[in-house]
């Protein structure tokens, strides 16, 4: 698995203005709509690199440059896995703050081996916020909703997000490296620099 990934995201060579993004009822954000950078991370539930970089880094990352308005951070599914696609179906059906609360409670809780109660936690998630979901583990459910349909749409792209996690910077792809801290402190420090 980590080899087919790191294959893939050495093999990705495209620009970004071509990608037809979700819509925002997929996405979810954080920090100032008006930040001077939008940072988008493309990101799946099953990528154990996606889970690391929360549950190692996003804390730090909201507290330095979220909290301080500087950044506007907007995790971006990539529907490359089933659970990713159910995800979506929830996140579809709650608030702003719900998406946040979701996103946040599930990746705090979701193995990094793609274990079946992944899709048992986002349901439960759905029953708290009162918005409860037939079984998201049914194929003739999940095939007739609009999550479905969008996910597939946006993987048939010709251009596309082939690996993740990937970072977006400003409408630039960055896909050298596996984003971690360190990573993002280095490009706000490219910015922040540039701007002065």
């Amino acid at each position: 698995m980590k080899r087919l990934f790191l294959g893939l995201l050495l093999s990705v060579n495209f620009s970004a203005h071509c990608l037809e993004k979700l819509h925002s009822d997929y996405l979810v954000t954080f920090g100032n709509s008006e930040a001077p950078t939008k940072i988008v991370e493309y990101f799946s539930f099953t990528c154990p690199h996606c889970l690391m970089l929360y549950k190692r880094d996003f804390a730090k990352i909201k507290e330095k440059y979220l909290d301080s308005e500087k950044v506007l951070w907007v995790f971006h599914p990539v529907p490359m896995d089933l659970l990713t696609v159910q995800a979506m179906d929830c996140l579809k059906k709650l608030s702003e703050r719900e998406k946040r609360l979701f996103l946040e409670a599930i990746l705090d809780v979701i193995p990094e081996d793609d274990s079946p109660t992944s899709v048992l936690f986002m349901q439960k998630a759905m029953e708290l916020f009162q918005k409860p979901l037939p079984d998201l583990q049914e194929k003739d459910y999940l095939s007739k909703t609009q999550a479905f349909q969008d996910a597939f749409l946006f993987i048939k792209q010709e251009d596309k997000i082939a690996a993740v996690p990937t970072i977006e910077i400003n409408g630039k792809l960055l896909l050298k490296e596996i984003p971690e801290m360190a990573f993002i402190d280095k490009k706000m420090q490219g910015i922040t620099g540039a701007s002065k």
